[in-house]
């Protein structure tokens, strides 16, 4: 059995220090076009500006728009490794949201008619920001256990309908623009102190659950919809923001007294993901049950926590 690394892309929440701490060999950064259209990398460490600052522009009606890489930019990234010898797991953000997983597939079909005696596995992650991240993490650990490849690879297309996430995006008007989100006509309009809620379904799409008013609500709402679809005796969640600090860290605070999780690892919406959401996210990434087809059962519990509010 080969050496492999794991490789992922820009839509992942995970700095330089998680990938380091997790094995993660590298990514490759899509495009982020700037207001003025000048075209940057993508890139998860904010050589560019700091997040602050992005999402800050973002407040003030800068737009930003995102791109992938051309293919043959793709190949050359898997070529990268393949050429010393190395087969390649690469764990791609949600078809649902983007074609870097398709694009990742026929760029990886192509490699290996050129290294025969290589392997490429790519993984449709159905998940992005801290739900893709939660998968690498798990990916990496596994690889560092001494995991084969092929027995990650199984595992993520086995556990990734388990991710679930719980918290608001309080501007849709992002995700309206960028096609990243079911079910939001009936929450589009007045959203003052209307926090709209999302779960992300089995395809990978982010459907919007309900809405409720104010932060504390959010909170309440947020915390026994986890309690009733979270794992016993949770690992690792992922807290990611975008911008809202103060939130952020109360989301933290309240997982840590309600799930005792043996870590919390809090983010920043890294810049791809961060164009199609805007400055209104902060959201928990955990594994639970099995996400139902057509978020039935999710929805039944979201509705059955609301009307307990």
């Amino acid at each position: 059995m080969g050496d492999f690394v794991i490789l992922t892309d820009s839509s992942t929440d995970m700095t330089k220090d998680l990938r380091e701490r997790f094995g993660i060999t590298d990514y490759l950064p899509g495009i982020v076009v700037l207001p003025d259209g000048k075209k940057e990398d993508s890139t998860l460490d904010w050589e560019l500006m700091s997040p602050d600052e992005y999402y800050g522009s973002m407040t003030k009606d800068a737009i930003y728009t995102t791109g992938i890489k051309n293919i043959e930019v793709q190949e050359e990234f898997f070529e990268k490794y393949l050429k010393q010898g190395y087969d390649i797991l690469n764990i791609s953000l949600s078809s649902a949201l983007s074609g870097t997983y398709s694009q990742c597939k026929v760029a990886a079909e192509n490699m290996m008619k050129k290294y025969p005696d290589r392997k490429i596995i790519v993984v449709d992650s159905v998940r992005y920001s801290g739900g893709l991240g939660l998968l690498v993490s798990y990916a990496g650990e596994m690889k560092q256990a001494g995991k084969s490849m092929e027995e990650i690879a199984d595992w993520l297309n086995e556990n990734k309908y388990r991710v679930h996430q719980m918290g608001t995006v309080d501007d849709l008007n992002f995700l309206k623009r960028s096609g990243r989100v079911s079910n939001i006509a009936a929450f589009m309009g007045g959203l003052i102190n209307i926090k709209p809620m999302a779960e992300c379904d089995r395809k990978g799409m982010n459907t919007v659950m309900g809405k409720v008013t104010g932060y504390k609500k959010m909170f309440a709402a947020s915390m026994e919809y986890m309690k009733r679809t979270i794992e016993p005796n949770p690992k690792r969640i992922f807290v990611s923001h975008t911008f809202r600090k103060a939130q952020w860290i109360q989301m933290q605070d309240l997982i840590k007294e309600n799930f005792h999780p043996e870590e919390i690892i809090a983010t920043r919406v890294n810049m791809a993901n961060g164009t199609a959401i805007g400055p209104g996210m902060i959201v928990a990434f955990y594994l639970g049950n099995e996400i139902s087809e057509g978020l039935v059962e999710e929805t039944k519990i979201f509705n059955e926590v609301k009307a307990g509010l």
